[in-house]
């Protein structure tokens, strides 16, 4: 009897050993599955974290080349206006020459004309002072022909005097009406002159002040060009960062929005920075900016805007668009 009870113990103390050793199997088991997930599950976070660093490198490069090409563009653009402002220094210092020397033209002018008068004076005068002395000598031969000669001779002298007075006459009345057009003529042709001018440094101005005015134009489309494009304060129009949401301000009747409110409430929708907005966000922009369209004018606009039917509106599109 003690030989069977032995026997059964030791039966059940084996059952028990199996039981136990299966257990710590399935327990092994499990942890080593476990701990396969775990490793599966780490190495797919590694993946991740190599992807979001790689992403990371690629966005960091494209800044730094993007802040590059923005330096070279903007030296390119202080190079461009150095030099426009070199050329008008030039041109200004043209003008002023040719200012100088159309005074100097019109004051040797002036000279010319007044030494002419006075010549044309002086001659006059000596014409006038050789006719005194001719007549005068003529008299006196004339008044002694009379002594001499009886009164038919006298007559004669007499007339052939007046006839030479009168011819004098008429030769100083021509010399006078000569003078007089010779005169006018001179006045005619400085006031020409001057004309001519005065046009010419006028249209010299008008044509800096248009050469002014082009270049403070095409700063200005610089300037909204790179906005457009997302060239201009780069951090805050970079992909992935969205700016802070602008209050649309309420239209005031009778007002209409200029173009920086346009370009501004366009910016709102442009939240990536791109120049471009998705054509079905023309109605929130149109409200924003005080313009209230039925779905016939807004499908005309979306058309008109949209030539393309890439479903995207451009900043410059719209703004043509707005102007016209």
């Amino acid at each position: 009897m003690a030989s069977l009870a032995d026997g059964s113990f030791d039966e059940r103390q084996q059952h028990a050993n199996l039981l136990d050793a299966q257990r710590s199997r399935k327990a092994a088991q499990d942890d080593a599955l476990k701990l396969q997930n775990r490793v599966l599950q780490l190495k797919k976070e590694e993946e991740k974290a190599s992807k979001r660093i790689s992403e990371t490198k690629k966005r960091a490069n494209e800044i730094k080349s993007l802040r590059k090409r923005n330096e070279e563009a903007r030296l390119e653009k202080e190079q461009f206006y150095a030099a426009k402002n070199r050329e008008l220094a030039v041109q200004m210092e043209q003008l002023m020459m040719s200012k100088r020397e159309g005074e100097k033209r019109k004051q040797e002018s002036a000279e010319y004309v007044a030494r002419q008068k006075k010549e044309l004076r002086e001659l006059t005068k000596e014409e006038q002072a050789d006719n005194e002395r001719v007549l005068a000598e003529e008299r006196l031969l004339q008044r002694k022909k009379a002594l001499e000669q009886k009164e038919q001779v006298r007559a004669m002298q007499s007339k052939q005097r007046e006839k030479s007075i009168s011819e004098k006459a008429k030769q100083m009345e021509a010399n006078r009406m000569e003078y007089e057009r010779r005169l006018a003529e001179e006045a005619k042709e400085q006031g020409r002159k001057e004309k001519e001018l005065a046009k010419l440094a006028s249209q010299e101005m008008e044509l800096i002040e248009r050469l002014q005015r082009k270049q403070l134009e095409q700063r200005a489309a610089y300037e909204e060009l790179e906005v457009a494009l997302g060239l201009k304060d780069h951090l805050e129009h970079q992909p992935g960062m969205k700016r802070k949401e602008e209050p649309v301000p309420e239209p005031i009747d009778g007002d209409e929005p200029d173009e920086a409110e346009v370009a501004r409430q366009f910016g709102i929708l442009d939240q990536e920075g791109t120049g471009f907005i998705l054509t079905p966000l023309l109605k929130s922009l149109m409200e924003s900016l005080g313009i209230s369209l039925n779905e016939k004018q807004l499908e005309q606009a979306a058309q008109q805007l949209d030539k393309d039917h890439l479903g995207k509106i451009s900043y410059g599109e719209f703004l043509l668009w707005w102007s016209g």
